[in-house]
């Protein structure tokens, strides 16, 4: 099913240079920067209830905490969407076609046992300021069956309309059920959007549009999973974020397979405003790591949950490659919040994140020899081979206070050894050019940049000489973070 041509529409964005975004259905002004916020899966999969996103949407508004020196909330820095993921629907087997959580009309079938009102969920969210996301075409029916058969239009409409009844912002479309094309779910969005304004039907919708999560909702399909361009130049991407690996695990091994997938996307300009590219919520800050015993220097410990050096690193990655940055941990756990306090309200890598200048970001270097890593996936005992340090870049557009042109991020991948002379040559960190404080360029080598450390929160000066190394050693599964400015 395709949309009509007086659905689609053009988004531009005016950015230091222009830049065109996402065209399609779902081209409507939302994710113009990647997306920020919250939802439930990493922690609890399905095994949630009302109270439990509630309690993490009070906590995203909760003013009591310090952020540069101010009381703030991680609503007021920008994790503004709480998403309801998997687990809220009602399984059985309902009307003459025996649909999993769908009724014979169609409707999803809400578990009211865990939510007792699913609407005050989006009303709260909404009191705060925030925007509040739901959850179709589900994997969470089991008992012989992992998600709905049903595939015909009146299950389309009927999550649809549920959507905008309960006054939902935002959709995750997952790939387990039968519900695939994305586009068909775009174009429908809008379409009954436009007609809830029209009729004056309460509540009318989001006002830009739904904003929508492609979660493997077309693999399998021809045209596949992911954006790309057509013969004419023109961008498909009928959605705002799509994903672009399996489930993450709370592994380094893992994060950085998640990470991986990424990069040839990046690579053909298929990650930029109004179309991120996805490597799943992030792992800071989770608990639950599946009782497994495969992580350790011989992949036979007991797993524990990242370290504040691992989730570090795991920040500043989804950072610099414009991942959405979705928590995912209970953030009503003040001894996890305190613990990783420092790496998910660090602005600076925020403003790297929201921050975009013709490209999503990507690694440029690595080391020549490799490391074992362990736990790479929820398979038990699945190993992955890394480079012992990987280097990852991203342009910026001069927009901070430090007219930052560029930002280096250099992981040390191993488990056990701390690291001494890590770094990066200006040489190698794509598109840095010598550039004056008005914008103009010039191809010849550079030979200095003014350096911030975005970890340490501090200018360190000119940098002079072939490239920049810190002194000291970088401790295992941690990172440098920087970004350059004013070189010559």
């Amino acid at each position: 099913m395709t949309s009509n041509a007086s659905n689609l529409f053009v988004l531009l964005l005016v950015l230091p240079s222009a830049v065109f975004a996402a065209t399609g259905p779902a081209a409507n002004g939302r994710a113009v920067t990647p997306p920020m916020g919250w939802r439930h899966w990493n922690q609890w999969n399905g095994g949630i209830n009302q109270d439990i996103i509630e309690g993490n949407i009070r906590a995203l508004a909760d003013r009591s905490r310090l952020i540069n020196g101010k009381l703030r909330s991680l609503a007021d820095i920008g994790y503004s969407d709480a998403g309801i993921d998997d687990g809220w629907q009602k399984c059985g087997h309902f009307g003459p076609d025996k649909y999993r959580y769908h009724s014979a009309l169609g409707a999803p079938v809400i578990d009211d046992n865990k939510f007792t009102d699913l609407a005050h969920v989006t009303k709260l969210a909404h009191s705060f300021g925030m925007t509040a996301g739901w959850y179709g075409n589900a994997c969470g029916c089991v008992d012989g069956c992992c998600s709905d058969h049903c595939d015909t239009l009146e299950c389309f409409v009927g999550d649809v309309d549920a959507t905008l009844a309960f006054g939902f912002d935002s959709y995750k479309i997952d790939g387990c059920g039968a519900q695939r094309d994305i586009e068909f779910w775009a174009t429908l969005f809008n379409h009954s959007i436009e007609n809830r304004r029209k009729t004056h039907v309460s509540p009318p919708g989001p006002k830009l549009g739904m904003m929508l999560e492609n979660c493997h909702d077309d693999d399998g399909m021809k045209r596949g999973n992911s954006p790309y361009y057509d013969d004419h130049g023109e961008l498909w991407c009928p959605f705002h974020t799509y994903r672009t690996s399996g489930d993450a695990r709370p592994t380094f091994g893992s994060l950085l397979n998640n990470l991986n997938s990424t990069r040839a996307l990046a690579a053909a300009n298929l990650s930029l405003p109004g179309c991120w590219a996805y490597p799943d919520m992030m792992e800071v800050g989770v608990t639950a790591t599946g009782g497994l015993s495969d992580c350790g220097s011989n992949g036979t410990s007991v797993c524990v949950p990242l370290s504040v050096a691992e989730s570090r690193s795991h920040f500043g990655a989804w950072a610099i490659v414009s991942s959405p940055l979705t928590l995912s941990f209970d953030l009503r756990n003040s001894t996890m919040l305190d613990l990783q306090w420092d790496t998910i309200t660090n602005t600076d890598a925020i403003e790297i994140n929201q921050d975009y200048a013709g490209h999503s970001g990507a690694q440029f270097a690595a080391s020549e020899t490799n490391v074992t890593l362990h736990g790479c996936d929820w398979k038990a005992g699945v190993s992955c081979e890394w480079p012992s340090w990987i280097a990852l870049s991203k342009p910026l557009s001069r927009r901070d206070a430090r007219k930052s042109v560029a930002a280096v991020l250099v992981i040390n991948n191993d488990a056990e050894k701390s690291v001494s002379g890590l770094g990066f040559l200006w040489a190698d960190v794509p598109g840095l050019v010598k550039g004056g404080a008005d914008g103009d360029s010039t191809t010849a080598a550079v030979s200095s940049c003014v350096v911030y450390d975005v970890w340490g929160r501090k200018d360190l000066g000119r940098m002079n000489g072939a490239g920049y190394k810190p002194s000291g050693t970088v401790a295992a599964h941690d990172s440098i973070f920087v970004t350059l400015s004013d070189c010559n």
